[in-house]
């Protein structure tokens, strides 16, 4: 009951300032009493409401766990519809979402398991839905949406065809060949469904500077991906990153960069902070672009990174560590004002640094 009370009292203010349009939305007319999961790509904190009031039918939607933490919000979510979601609680989140499919209900869920900042990204689909699907037995609905959901802006979402997750069960059985084949068709059916309906967020400004340096923020429990150098008599920390090269985006500057220096694999998320320096060698000014990312494999060990490895460019000795969140304001980690944000909004958000966050423009 208070659900479809919030609808009905939302439903007018909402729509007056978020605009959506859907295509080929009487697929959606087809599962109103049935048990079905919407797979859709996530771009922004408004894809849950907007989902909650354009759907005509009750929805429970996957919640990142840390909504849930104070009792007002977990009550309110709960009610809403909201399953949270807790890293390490597979079977908890399993176990829930079953239960929504086997009452004939409709389960939401973003299968990225993270936000995609630009339209035009290629998708990377995680198999928790596959599974979730297989167990049930329930089809995959595919929805797209063409660009972020901002204020007093249109914003489209297109509707696939079903994906009967029955054909991918073997003899019967849930195997893990069929939840990689189901996350896969999954996958390339809402890429095809994206392509040529998303429109690429416009490039700020900055982006455009002659000279960039991508660097990541790897935060691993509590733990922070850094490189420890010793140049000059002076000890102090950096984060790994690098010049981005020519036709090459500012993430995957990153990721190289990060794999050349450290040896650990990371998927960027987005830029938080961008930071104006001053070059000392020869390349010219520009920005620093900290990428917050997730770490994804491998642990840090000195590498054949050039800029570390001929001593007529950069000397001094240099060793990637992890290092404790809880070390970082007693050592020089550079910069000095990257630092300090960083310290603020790991402490006030916690170590998954939610979005968006701020970013950084002041100046050394």
């Amino acid at each position: 009951m208070l659900r479809w009370l919030v609808k009905v009292i939302a439903y007018p203010f909402y729509k007056l300032m978020f605009w959506s349009k859907w295509v080929n939305k009487r697929e959606l007319k087809k599962y109103q009493k049935q048990p079905v999961i919407f797979a859709v790509n996530h771009r922004s904190g408004f894809d849950g409401p907007t989902l909650f009031i354009d759907i005509p039918r009750k929805i429970y939607v996957w919640i990142k766990g840390e909504f849930f933490r104070t009792r007002g919000w977990r009550n309110f979510l709960t009610k809403m519809g909201g399953i949270p979601v807790h890293p390490g609680a597979e079977l908890a989140l399993m176990r829930d979402s079953q239960k929504v499919l086997t009452n004939n209900q409709a389960l939401v869920v973003m299968p990225t398991g993270h936000r995609s900042f630009d339209g035009a990204d290629k998708l990377q689909v995680r198999n928790g839905v596959a599974m979730v699907a297989l167990r049930t037995g329930v089809p995959i609905v595919p929805i797209v949406m063409n660009r972020r959901i901002k204020f007093w802006r249109l914003t489209k979402f297109k509707i696939g065809d079903a994906i009967d997750s029955k054909q991918y069960l073997v003899d019967g059985r849930v195997t893990k060949d069929g939840v990689n084949r189901l996350g896969n068709a999954l996958q390339e059916q809402m890429q095809t469904l994206l392509n040529g309906f998303a429109i690429p967020e416009k490039q700020p400004a900055w982006q455009t500077a002659p000279n960039i340096i991508a660097r990541g923020i790897v935060i691993r429990g509590n733990q922070l991906l850094a490189i420890k150098r010793h140049k000059a008599g002076q000890t102090y920390y950096v984060l790994p990153g690098g010049h981005a090269e020519p036709n090459e985006t500012i993430t995957e500057t990153c990721t190289r960069e990060v794999l050349e220096e450290t040896g650990v694999t990371v998927r960027p998320f987005r830029d938080l902070y961008k930071y104006w320096y001053e070059d000392q060698h020869g390349r010219g000014n520009g920005y620093q672009t900290f990428f917050v990312c997730e770490y994804q494999s491998g642990e840090p060990h000195p590498t054949d990174a050039e800029e570390y490895t001929q001593p007529n460019r950069i000397t001094g000795t240099y060793e990637p560590v992890w290092l404790g969140m809880d070390q970082i304001k007693d050592v020089d980690l550079r910069p000095t004002v990257m630092k300090k944000q960083l310290l603020k909004d790991y402490h006030k958000k916690g170590a998954r640094l939610p979005f968006p966050l701020r970013l950084l423009k002041s100046k050394a």
